[in-house]
């Protein structure tokens, strides 16, 4: 079975929940939170390139599948928020960080999953031979089926597929790095 698959099949087993308010963590939550977990790839592209890449929806759904609705006008910035559903789940975010071409940190304030909190960082750092590292974090709190072995799962799918995903960004990004070059400047 595929990690795509894998992670589907996880998604599907995770009942859809009514909307509920998630706790509002802080923008270090996704670096000291429970459950943390951080996975790194290298992108030969420059951070401020694979930055713009984050920033359009649509590539959102091409490497994770998942729809993103952006709700606040550009520009784009801390207290920036948007949609996203994917699996019959939907998540509404907001922006805590926006250091744009550099780092992104968001967290969840309303979704239909077992979750008490949950946020995300993106952070781009670029590497002196033109590429860079992109380091995906997250950290959750559980309240869903199966207690801690529910919460230990859930966070070895996200590594495993992450690191799948990851990879998949880094081949759209790699397919066409000018893809974005006449929004917000030169890379």
């Amino acid at each position: 079975m595929s990690t795509a698959t894998r992670r589907e099949a996880l998604m599907q087993k995770i009942p859809v929940g009514p909307m509920r308010e998630l706790l509002p963590v802080g923008p270090a939550y996704p670096l000291v939170g429970p459950n943390q977990a951080t996975i790194r790839h290298t992108i030969q592209a420059p951070a401020a390139t694979v930055f713009r890449f984050l920033e359009d929806a649509a590539v959102w759904k091409e490497f994770l599948d998942i729809d993103v609705e952006w709700t606040t006008p550009e520009p784009r910035g801390v207290g920036t928020t948007r949609t996203i559903t994917a699996n019959n789940q939907q998540v509404d975010e907001t922006f805590l960080v926006w250091e744009r071409g550099r780092r992104m940190v968001f967290r969840f304030d309303r979704c239909t999953l077992p979750l008490r909190a949950f946020a995300e960082a993106w952070a781009v750092t670029d590497a002196d031979d033109g590429s860079c590292e992109l380091a995906w974090s997250v950290a959750f709190d559980w309240i869903g089926t199966g207690g801690r072995a529910g919460a230990n799962a859930f966070r070895a799918v996200f590594v495993v597929s992450g690191r799948r995903e990851l990879a998949k960004l880094a081949a759209i990004v790699e397919a066409d790095p000018d893809r974005f070059a006449d929004v917000g400047g030169a890379a």
